[in-house]
């Protein structure tokens, strides 16, 4: 049918979301319409554009182009294309907006007579719209129009609680990062323009001399390496996503920081073409660093949203891994590689939407009824949120890499990737790979432990708070949304090959080659290795191996145990019959043994704070306090900021004299050098 063409889905799909920006405005004063109409309009939105991504995906369709508009301005158009990168993009951000805006429906209500909820979402439908444009931009201005406009709608949904000063200084934080980036990104453009005379995204690369490329990728690196949240880069991350509400963190964190990762793709793979392989060899490396780094401040976090935060780091570092591979590969004309790679990168891309927004959703629910973030503050939950409880286990174990969810999928595929990439005449970057490889082993068990402790410690044992002994389950429109995406991590999990074929045609859309052919296992496809020479690692493998060992274990113990006397206590209450929540692991405690270990890293600080009593030894109250450094913070920004403010101070002195004389020569110096400029271009 004529409606059902992608073209038209993808049109309608832009309809209902400037729809539910507008009736946002229209209805304001009407808090609870507002709220369903603009979250029902989301909905509506995204579910056709599940519909026009599938349906474009699994067709044979050339590149649509879905406006073009021309200006008066000279070279600036709106123009909007769809092709396979585009749409697998649209297809994660439409999964995304379907959960969050069913969840929203509930979340939404708590702003009900307190915050301007027609202004939230509008911004929030605007917002939307803007990563659409973003994804489907078909020229480098319009992508940098709509980079903008997505950056500052998010910096409003940042501090839309902006009466709080650690919102304010969030929103600060993150709207300098965001423009210090897309300075970069803006530089590299107009380098673009200056060699090939067009802005057109689909354009070649061919007349840009290499020592330019060079360049234009570094900027490139830059430019979405801070929105991705690249280390060192990554600062605005662990304040700006705590400072948003939960169904924005969501949406910010699962979707809006892979518009980087887009932007990678698409400019430095399809633009440039890999033109080294040290470009491959830099990301990769940024890749490691970013994910062992990001879970290990993640693992000493016991504010949730702070611990997901760091946590995204970490999976945008396993996704730069698996890209820095792919360039690599590309490179070295290894195309079969560089599939591969690119397959992991995309396939954990898409696996990372969907747990992490769930996981800012579940963070969002246990702050709705119990108005804390602070882990150290709630336990036992699992008795009154039984639903929330499940569906954030599940997110947990998917982030975890545990089978059979879909996390541990793309990890594999990413451990695959780097392992038959190793070649025997590449010593150095074999070390890489390997170092690689021991870096994603080392994250994965970090990883665990991190979800370990906010499972454990939040929804296990007693509660520690009034909030958490309080604690009722959130309203059904919030436990749909939650339910919907862990489902998908599931079914993805257990059922990969689906994904994998929409992956595997992004890359033959500009290789020309398919890997799925490759794998082997039928439906289970992902959890056997490739079919490559020397390649015959398997998990199951390790799974039969590690149930045998546990096995002889227990023999064993039985054996050489002698005669043992079997008691039975309440859980974790270490011998004692009446367990106390004060008897618990605090989350500070459980970590406390890594930042031990890590204590270069963390560098932690403890203060113990005494109350005057009648006597020394009858003090009214003793508090112990234990802080950490982010050695990113102190050792680089910092020195940065304070170097930045000297020299603006002695600038100002010397440059703004306010000498009329002086204005007028500067204006003559900076006209010559424009002159000039003109002469030797």
């Amino acid at each position: 049918m004529f409606i059902l063409q992608p073209d038209n889905l993808f049109l309608s799909n832009i309809l209902f979301y400037i729809a539910a920006a507008f009736f946002s405005l229209l209805l304001r004063k009407k808090h609870k319409i507002c709220n369903i109409l603009a979250n029902l309009l989301c909905i509506a939105g995204a579910f056709l554009g599940i519909l026009a991504s599938l349906g474009y995906m699994i067709s044979d369709h050339e590149i649509l182009r879905l406006v073009h508009f021309s200006t008066s301005i000279p070279l600036i158009a709106l123009d909007l294309i769809i092709d396979d990168l585009t749409s697998f993009f649209v297809l994660g951000l439409s999964v995304l907006v379907l959960a969050v805006s069913l969840y929203s429906l509930g979340y939404n209500t708590h702003y009900y007579g307190k915050r301007p909820i027609g202004l939230f979402n509008f911004l929030y439908a605007s917002f939307i719209l803007s990563m659409f444009l973003v994804m489907t931009a078909g020229n480098t201005i319009f992508f940098f129009i709509a980079w903008e406009i997505m950056s500052l709608l998010s910096y409003f949904l940042v501090v839309f609680e902006s009466e709080k000063e650690e919102n304010q200084k969030a929103g600060t934080l993150y709207i300098i990062m965001t423009h210090i980036g897309a300075t970069f990104l803006l530089i590299a453009f107009m380098i673009m323009f200056r060699y090939t005379g067009s802005f057109d995204i689909l354009g070649s690369s061919a007349v840009i001399p290499a020592a330019a490329k060079n360049i234009i990728f570094l900027l490139l690196l830059v430019g979405f390496g801070t929105k991705a949240g690249m280390i060192p880069l990554h600062i605005w991350l662990p304040y700006a996503h705590p400072a948003s509400s939960s169904n924005v963190s969501a949406l910010m964190s699962g979707i809006m920081i892979k518009t980087a990762i887009y932007g990678l793709i698409r400019f430095v793979l399809l633009y440039l073409n890999i033109q080294h392989s040290w470009w491959g060899i830099l990301i990769l490396c940024l890749g490691v660093i970013s994910a062992v780094l990001g879970i290990a401040y993640a693992l000493i976090e016991h504010d949730i949203k702070r611990l997901l935060a760091f946590s995204s780091i970490e999976n945008i570092g396993i996704i730069l891994i698996g890209l820095g591979v792919s360039f690599i590969a590309f490179a070295q004309h290894n195309l079969f590689v560089a599939c591969i790679g690119l397959m992991a990168a995309l396939f954990h891309t898409f696996n990372h939407m969907l747990f992490k927004c769930g996981l800012f959703l579940g963070a969002g629910a246990i702050q709705y009824t119990t108005h804390t973030k602070d882990i150290n503050n709630l336990g036992g939950l699992i008795k009154n949120m039984p639903a929330t409880s499940v569906f954030i286990l599940c997110f947990s174990l998917a982030i975890s890499a545990i089978v059979p969810f879909n996390g541990f999928v793309s990890e594999w595929l990413t451990y695959q990737s780097l392992f038959i990439n190793i070649d025997l005449g590449h010593a150095g970057v074999n070390m890489l790979y390997l170092l690689a490889a021991a870096a994603l082993a080392l994250c994965g068990a970090l990883a665990a432990v991190c979800f370990v402790k906010l499972f454990g410690i939040s929804f296990l044992g007693l509660a520690r708070s009034t909030q958490a002994a309080e604690a009722k389950e959130v309203p059904m429109p919030m436990l749909l949304g939650m339910g919907l995406l862990a489902m998908i991590c599931l079914v993805l999990g257990i059922f990969p090959l689906f994904l994998l074929r929409i992956v595997d045609k992004v890359g033959l859309s500009f290789t020309g080659l398919s890997v799925t052919d490759h794998l082997q296992g039928g439906w289970l496809m992902a959890y056997l290795p490739l079919q490559v020479e020397g390649n015959s690692i398997t998990p199951w493998a390790f799974f039969l191996a590690l149930l045998i060992l546990i096995l002889i274990s227990l023999v064993m113990v039985r054996i050489l145990g002698g005669k043992y006397r079997e008691r039975k206590y309440n859980t974790w209450d270490c011998g004692f019959k009446e367990l106390t929540p004060r008897m618990q692991y605090s989350a500070t405690g459980f970590s406390k043994p890594l930042r031990i270990v890590f204590k270069i890293l963390y560098r932690p600080g403890r203060e113990l704070k005494t109350g005057e009593g009648t006597s020394p030894y009858f003090p009214l109250s003793q508090k112990y306090q234990v802080s950490t450094e982010s050695i990113f913070e102190k050792y680089l920004y910092y020195p940065i900021i304070l170097i930045m403010n000297k020299f603006s101070i002695k600038t100002r002195l010397s440059i703004q004299t306010g000498s009329i004389h002086m204005y007028l020569l500067y204006i003559l110096i900076t006209t010559l050098a424009l002159l000039l400029y003109n002469q030797l271009v």
